[in-house]
């Protein structure tokens, strides 16, 4: 018996659609919500641009794992996203919040029970943060990010996590978009150079609110030169 494969799209969606979704196999119907309306769904939101000679191999994950998600960003941690309360709240689920997060907008879901869970807390997640799963949010969709993260530890699916580069044209806009606003705004988004002491009688300077990163960044570096030393 053949599983029944489409994608559900959750607000707009740029740069295809649904003759690209019928061109490679895939039925295609639109959402106000994640839910899962055929044996494998691709759930897409945000106007994502879909990687599609990628989805074919998303779908066959399916096979073997609940959903399939690539990871977002490789120096973002769930502790730099979303509101206080939303962190305190991932924390209760989570304990560390030193983890990655997870590009929702292109997930592949298994209509599993493991599948079917994922997406019921996920939603229920969604409703917690009162924020509508295909509307943009100033912080890259990271409430959604937090909601996705608390449903996967709720239900413990079998998720196969998929590298950044599935959405390497996403990010490739983003920086795109940033490079764009770095244009018309000085460097530091104009914040004041601040003298930070990194050892006893070091200094360097970097932008005001930038001081925890800058010593994290020298720890980390301290840290890998000494393992190769050692």
């Amino acid at each position: 018996m053949s599983l029944s494969e489409g994608m559900l799209v959750l607000g707009k969606l740029e740069h295809a659609g649904k003759g690209s979704a019928e061109r490679i196999g895939l039925q295609f119907v639109r959402g106000a919500a994640p839910a899962i309306p055929f044996d494998k769904t691709l759930i897409v939101s945000d106007g994502v641009r879909v990687p599609w000679d990628l989805v074919p191999a998303g779908m066959h994950f399916l096979e073997r794992w609940d959903a399939a998600v690539p990871l977002w960003r490789y120096g973002v941690l769930a502790a730099d996203v979303g509101t206080k309360d939303e962190q305190k709240r991932t924390a209760a689920v989570v304990r560390d919040l030193r983890v990655l997060l997870h590009s929702v907008e292109l997930l592949f879901v298994r209509d599993s029970e493991g599948g079917r869970a994922l997406i019921a807390a996920y939603v229920e997640e969604l409703a917690a943060d009162g924020a509508p799963p295909p509307q943009p949010s100033p912080d890259g969709g990271g409430s959604r990010r937090l909601a996705f993260l608390r449903a996967m530890y709720r239900t413990k699916p079998r998720v196969c996590v998929l590298p950044t580069s599935w959405m390497a044209e996403v990010q490739a806009r983003a920086q795109t978009d940033a490079t764009s606003r770095s244009r018309v705004m000085p460097p530091g988004g104009g914040r004041p150079l601040v003298t930070v002491e990194i050892s006893p009688g070091r200094f360097v300077k970097c932008y005001a609110g930038d001081e925890a990163q800058v010593k994290e960044r020298l720890a980390q570096r301290t840290a890998t030169r000494g393992g190769r030393h050692g």
